[in-house]
């Protein structure tokens, strides 16, 4: 087999343009594909002299979500910050947000409901057995079944068929315009782990860059893959902490306990501002800030939704608490997307109109919602006080329970209403409108509407011609009806210490740039 892990000089550890192509003649590739692969540079740039040395220490405002290490069970920054280290993808992204080639060193298109992958046949799970093709298919086959939360980036019914010890075809009932954005998300996992759910409970096994060591206390513990297929990466040790409370985080990153503080708020940037010691890193996921309705309660109906929405000042909001860090749109896409466009009605602010709504609605005379708060989001306290205040303007109450982040995070679809987070995993759109469908929907809305889950169908079956409209139609779908109160876009800057070394991030949720990273000695 061709080594493409090594370039035209012998070095390691990068994809050569020679062993691209090579690859994908191999794998029996049209010229169109292998001429639009020539154009693909390689991602990663590890450490080539020396070994890995130095260690970085994050610090987070949430905890993993469990002790479960299955990257397909759940969303979460720390989640997913471990298993874009920990675990290899099909296809990666860049700096840019391009597609580039990792575990798959080439792929082609067959129609609009088929891929053709060529695999690499050198890569090895941290415990030293070769990742293969039937690990590839487990990986793929098991979010088509659909139980898992993050089955939502694949059409159901999704399968993946070996063709050879290296090449396998990705076949959907439904057309799927966006089935390589999913390639670029599915992380490879064991076989033998997914035949065996309970293996995932005593850490993250994967063929990542970085391999598991620990989850004690607050920290997660990563420690370099010296012998990884892509060559080692920079720094030997990764540690993401968990600090719940915002002035003890920033407290620790100016005390030098803490290299990164992630999605920090205006007041933290205010604090480093002018200090050469420290630098901001803006590169962000499309997110936005909403609060997630609960739809088997008073919030499925429509009008109360509607009138909460005209309750809101979320220009105030942004202007005021978020000091003008996080743009407002006008649309249940963050204005970052791909596709955004602004949508009418705007939902301005109008207690008048709120009120009109709140007559029209179910429950004329008001209501009572639970709402739980915590510190996950910047400022989350702070906006949900000025949330529960707005609606007892129109007549609405809200009982406001605080609670531990980690308990949040486990408890909050049991609250009729709560400030969250939406952000993008896999650099498209169709991941935030895949939330509001399956079983996702049901788990974290208690919503299923089959007209919306029409138009979902519709944007991620759309040719590149249409997507556009199809994705505008979903998003104004979602915006009529104000399934959920879609605050601002959340803007993830991160503040990094200087002995940090060209930091970078991809515009996803995950850490998959790091390895390129090193630390000042």
């Amino acid at each position: 087999m061709t080594d493409s892990s090594r370039d035209d000089d012998g070095t390691m550890p990068m994809f050569s343009r020679r062993s691209i192509l090579k690859s994908a003649a191999a794998a029996g590739l049209s010229a169109t594909a292998v001429a639009a692969l020539s154009s693909i540079l390689p991602m990663r740039a590890f450490a080539q002299d020396g070994a890995p040395s130095g260690a970085v220490v994050y610090g987070n405002a949430e905890p993993p979500t469990s002790n479960y290490w299955d990257p397909a069970a759940g969303f979460g920054l720390v989640d997913e910050q471990v298993a874009s280290l920990v675990h290899d993808t099909l296809i990666a992204f860049d700096v840019d947000g391009k597609m580039v080639p990792s575990v798959a060193t080439a792929w082609e298109l067959v129609g609009d409901k088929q891929v053709n992958l060529t695999i690499r046949d050198d890569v090895k799970f941290h415990d030293g057995s070769p990742l293969t093709a039937d690990d590839v298919k487990a990986s793929i086959d098991r979010l088509g079944a659909g139980a898992l939360a993050q089955s939502m980036v694949a059409t159901p019914g999704i399968v993946a068929n070996i063709t050879s010890p290296t090449t396998l075809e990705v076949v959907s009932p439904t057309a799927f315009g966006v089935v390589l954005n999913m390639l670029a998300f599915v992380k490879i996992l064991p076989k033998a782990n997914i035949d065996n759910p309970d293996n995932f409970k005593s850490g993250a096994l994967g063929s990542g860059p970085y391999k598991f060591v620990s989850y004690s206390g607050n920290d997660v513990v990563l420690e370099a893959n010296a012998d990884y297929w892509g060559g080692a990466p920079k720094i030997q040790s990764v540690t993401f902490r968990y600090i719940e409370d915002a002035q003890a985080r920033i407290n620790a990153l100016l005390a030098g306990q803490v290299d990164i503080l992630t999605r920090v708020s205006s007041e933290d940037l205010a604090r480093v501002e002018g200090n050469a010691d420290f630098y901001v890193n803006g590169q962000t996921p499309p997110a936005q800030i909403i609060a997630i309705y609960q739809h088997n309660g008073p919030l499925g109906d429509l009008k109360l939704r509607q009138a909460i929405a005209h309750a809101i000042d979320r220009e105030g909001i942004a202007k005021s608490i978020m000091r003008g860090a996080n743009p407002v749109g006008f649309s249940s896409l963050p204005t970052s997307s791909t596709f955004y466009t602004p949508l009418e009605p705007k939902f301005e602010y109008d207690l008048e109109k709120a009120k009109a709504l709140l007559a029209e609605s179910a429950y004329p005379n008001g209501t009572t919602l639970r709402m739980s708060t915590s510190t996950l989001v910047p400022n989350q306290i702070e906006i949900d006080q000025v949330i529960a205040a707005s609606l007892q303007a129109i007549g609405i109450t809200v009982e406001v329970e605080r609670l531990e982040v980690g308990a949040f995070r486990s408890s909050y679809n049991t609250y009729d209403i709560n400030l969250n987070t939406l952000g993008v995993f896999n650099n498209d759109p169709d991941f935030l409108l895949g939330f509001y469908v399956g079983g996702t929907a049901e788990a974290v809305f208690h919503y299923n509407d089959p007209k919306y889950t029409e138009l979902h169908s519709a944007q991620r079956a759309a040719p590149p011609e249409t997507r556009a409209a199809a994705v505008t139609a979903a998003a104004q779908y979602l915006w009529d009806n104000q399934v959920t109160l879609y605050l601002s876009d959340e803007v993830w800057y991160f503040i990094v210490n200087k002995r940090v070394v060209d930091y970078k991030r991809a515009p996803l949720v995950g850490e998959n740039l790091l390895p390129q990273v090193s630390v000042a000695s």
